[in-house]
């Protein structure tokens, strides 16, 4: 049975106040839902579970957003339901791989090469989600490999890609992910074809940054990722977005050599 959103609202709000344990009870029914009938799909979810009592539910919700969470554990219950016990496998390994990395232990600054790998668990769990309207290509320079940036630095840029730009075109869309060096800067640009962010969210982020202030209609996981760019990288970073009826891109750009300054931090 697939969980409404109202419950899994309530479930949510439980583990906020109580502890891990709402979440722990919802993760358990999707656990145990059909114990004897997948074991080998059992064996892979009973690891998500302890990987999400591991878990603080605030950090992890600050993270990783509840609905995502919600959506990606439907999809799976909605895969077993189906027999389509190959996907759902798929499906529980990269939510579980993309937790292991959003709770280790050493968290704030992480090398480009795994940043880039929680973005393809990332973008694979949605892609059960969107199924054919949702197409995506990484484009990732191993010579950047090494370079250190803030964990989940563009995980909040691609949700915003998927959530605004995909999902309210009915016929999809497309998202590439660029990783580059030029002109001496780190690059890591995300793009997408969909819908374009309207040019006044734009206007009110380049005069959030210049002035700062409220946080504005431009979205939390804009803001954050700015912020901690900033944090670790002061002046040497920087987060420009450009959109269009044609879609919208995101570029990150750091000085070069700038790593190995911050990543003793």
């Amino acid at each position: 049975m697939v969980l409404s959103l109202s419950m899994f609202t309530v479930i949510i709000v439980f583990g906020i106040v109580g502890g891990i344990a709402g979440l722990t009870i919802f993760v358990s029914l999707l656990i145990f839902e059909q114990e004897h009938e997948y074991l080998k799909i059992d064996k892979k979810k009973t690891e998500l579970e302890s990987l999400l009592k591991e878990a603080q539910l605030s950090h992890l919700a600050s993270q990783i957003h509840p609905h995502f969470l919600f959506n990606s554990l439907n999809t799976i219950t909605s895969l077993i339901r189906l027999n389509k016990n190959h996907e759902a496998e798929d499906a529980v390994y990269a939510i579980s791989s993309l937790l292991r990395y959003t709770i280790r232990e050493n968290h704030q600054l992480v090398k480009v090469s795994e940043e880039i790998q929680s973005i393809q668990m990332y973008l694979k769990i949605q892609q059960l989600r969107f199924g054919s309207r949702l197409n995506w290509e990484i484009d990732h320079s191993k010579d950047l490999d090494d370079f250190k940036i803030p964990m989940l630095t563009i995980q909040p840029l691609v949700e915003n890609a998927c959530k605004h730009g995909i999902e309210p075109n009915i016929r999809g869309g497309f998202i590439k992910i660029s990783t580059y060096k030029s002109n001496g800067r780190l690059r890591i640009r995300i793009m997408d074809n969909g819908v374009g962010m309207p040019i006044e969210k734009i206007e009110h982020f380049n005069q959030w940054k210049e002035r700062g202030g409220e946080e504005g209609d431009f979205g939390i996981g804009i803001k954050n990722t700015y912020l901690r760019l900033k944090h670790f990288f002061g002046e040497a970073a920087d987060l420009a977005i450009v959109s269009s009826s044609e879609g919208t891109s995101c570029l990150i750009s750091l000085k070069e050599g700038i790593e190995y300054e911050n990543s003793a931090s």
